[in-house]
């Protein structure tokens, strides 16, 4: 069963302009707490120096908005923890753990997880000031969050923290010209207790290490494309200019497919992707294979505009379709400019794609990859679902 600490009601609803609003909210939120994550999770910094001296505690914490919300926050032992209606997160020293509950309250909807591998010198620091303001009766102290340099050696400053002498986060928001936090903050504590909080209920709930409990891996229904589109198997040569050279291996379970790239440098990114539906997990180690993040999402309802190649999108001016030939195979070659990173892709009329490149984008790291074996053969169900090696809680550094 799902964790319940949040006490969650169950509400109708389906994915609309709220819901992603809710996507934003919670990018947004990653950025804050990816940038500030040592004064959040127990580290508080005072006098230059970093100290775990953070009290167990609970709290209330209320949002600015639009819109407005409260949510409810636990600490312990580093480990702060944050539920709001339907979504809760996680955060340790150098971890992230987000999620989301479904509706009917037994599975998970969407899923991300985190784990530190920037260098220290490209996170922002938190200078202290000598100015002071006061949160629920208790005097705390300004701190500046400074961006990491530039090029030419600059810094800025934007955002400020109000912390207690024992490290507690009061509110974090806009800076001020008066050196404090612009009213009203972004947020700020409503309610705190310095009280013992048990160590269970600030770990990420085992159900997550899991993907049989997500929505995104309900019990696929019989595919109607199956007839025309069939299982496969392919192995792609090519590279990713990040990463370097690389080899691809792609499978094919109507409506599943699964795509593993691995690099000589030991990185390594998975993709599953229901073709039917775009629910999606998605898993990324950095070199020499230390795990960096993976997240699941939900089903969705897309536009075709929004994803289709064929048909009438060949009409829109941003999608360019011909016809070639590649290894022997007449192709639907497809050029999608719509977004900042361009696509091509050499598609056969059996749905697999043999050629595919991408390019520009802010990070423009071209990449270019061609299929040198390729089996049309049945896929069982199993070679296309998540290795069970990339859900244990050890490789993501959780020992809790």
């Amino acid at each position: 069963m799902i964790d319940r600490y949040s006490g969650l009601g169950k509400k109708s609803g389906q994915l609309s302009e709220s819901g992603r609003l809710g996507r934003k909210a919670h990018i947004y939120a990653i950025l804050v707490m990816t940038a500030f994550l040592a004064a959040s999770s127990g580290q508080a910094q005072e006098e230059g120096h970093v100290v775990n001296n953070v009290p167990d505690y609970v709290a209330t914490r209320e949002y600015s908005g639009p819109p407005t919300r409260q949510v409810n926050l636990r600490h312990h032992s580093g480990w702060l923890r944050v539920d709001g209606e339907r979504s809760s997160y996680f955060e340790g020293p150098g971890r992230h753990v987000w999620f989301t509950r479904a509706l009917d309250g037994d599975r998970y909807d969407r899923f991300e997880i985190k784990q530190e591998v920037v260098p220290d010198w490209t996170r922002p620091k938190s200078v202290k000031t000598g100015k002071l303001e006061t949160y629920l009766g208790e005097t705390c102290t300004i701190w500046d969050l400074v961006s990491p340099a530039d090029p030419i050696g600059g810094r800025s400053m934007s955002l400020r923290d109000c912390i207690t002498h024992d490290g507690i986060r009061m509110a974090h928001g806009w800076a001020a010209e008066d050196s404090g936090i612009r009213q009203p903050p972004q947020w700020w504590l409503t309610s705190l207790t310095r009280t013992a909080v048990p160590e269970d209920e600030t770990s990420p709930p085992a159900e997550l290490f899991d993907w049989r409990n997500f929505t995104a891996f309900a019990a696929p229904m019989p595919s109607l494309e199956a007839e025309t589109e069939p299982d496969f198997v392919a192995r792609m040569d090519g590279r990713y200019d990040y990463y370097g050279a690389g080899v691809r291996y792609r499978k094919r379970h109507i409506p599943w497919l699964r795509t593993d790239t691995k690099f000589a440098n030991g990185a390594w990114i998975i993709e599953i992707v229901n073709e039917r539906n775009h629910a999606a997990l998605r898993f990324r180690a950095t070199v020499q294979g230390a795990f960096e993040s993976l997240s699941i999402s939900e089903p969705q309802i897309w536009s075709e505009d929004s994803w289709s190649v064929a048909g009438s999108v060949a009409e829109q001016k941003d999608v360019i379709v011909k016809l070639g030939t590649l290894l022997g195979q007449e192709c639907k070659i497809t050029t999608d400019m719509r977004s900042e990173r361009i696509r091509t892709e050499w598609r056969t009329a059996d749905g697999i794609v043999l050629k595919e490149e991408e390019i520009g984008g802010r990070a423009p790291n071209a990449e270019d990859w061609t299929v040198v074996e390729l089996q049309r053969r049945p896929v069982e169900l199993s070679e296309v679902m998540p290795p069970a090696d990339i859900f244990e809680r050890a490789r993501w550094g959780l020992s809790r």
